[in-house]
């Protein structure tokens, strides 16, 4: 892929919508590329999310020993973003089913840009922002339902 193509892939991502077109070139042109073979581990759960992975070509498989299998996910597809931001452990562990292409987007890359352009990182974590207002609300609206609902007891 060009870094053209991967700043189009990067902009279809709800995380990277509001950013600026250059800041996401500094992105796609300074994200290395990985590879990664069939059964091969891009990230594991409970690991520190040191990067996300952009799946350039490929498909992985989501799993938590939770919840067993999440899906699948192909290119296009952005995994770890959350914990690569805030610097916390991966929730899922991703698993390479094909050969697959990545640009791996490290942390520290990730801050730097947003330091020294903080009108990047204003966007990226002004989207995160009204994502999390979101599931706020939709935890506020779970509570309530479950405030009116009869109780168990009374069955």
């Amino acid at each position: 892929m060009s870094v053209r193509a991967d700043v189009e892939t990067l902009r279809s991502i709800p995380i990277f919508s509001e950013c600026d077109a250059v800041h996401l070139q500094l992105l796609a042109f300074s994200a290395p590329r990985q590879n990664f073979s069939a059964g091969e581990f891009l990230i594991r759960q409970g690991n520190k999310g040191a990067a996300a992975f952009l799946i350039l070509s490929g498909e992985a498989r989501l799993s938590s020993t939770d919840a067993g299998p999440l899906g699948s996910f192909g290119e296009g597809s952005l995994l770890g973003e959350i914990a690569m931001i805030g610097d916390r452990p991966y929730s899922v562990t991703a698993t390479a089913v094909n050969s697959m292409s990545t640009a791996r987007i490290d942390r520290e890359l990730f801050m730097r840009l947003a330091r020294e352009f903080p009108e990047f990182g204003t966007a990226v974590f002004g989207v995160l922002s009204r994502r999390l207002d979101l599931v706020m609300g939709d935890l506020e609206a779970t509570r309530r339902q479950f405030e009116k609902a009869r109780s168990f007891k009374s069955v």
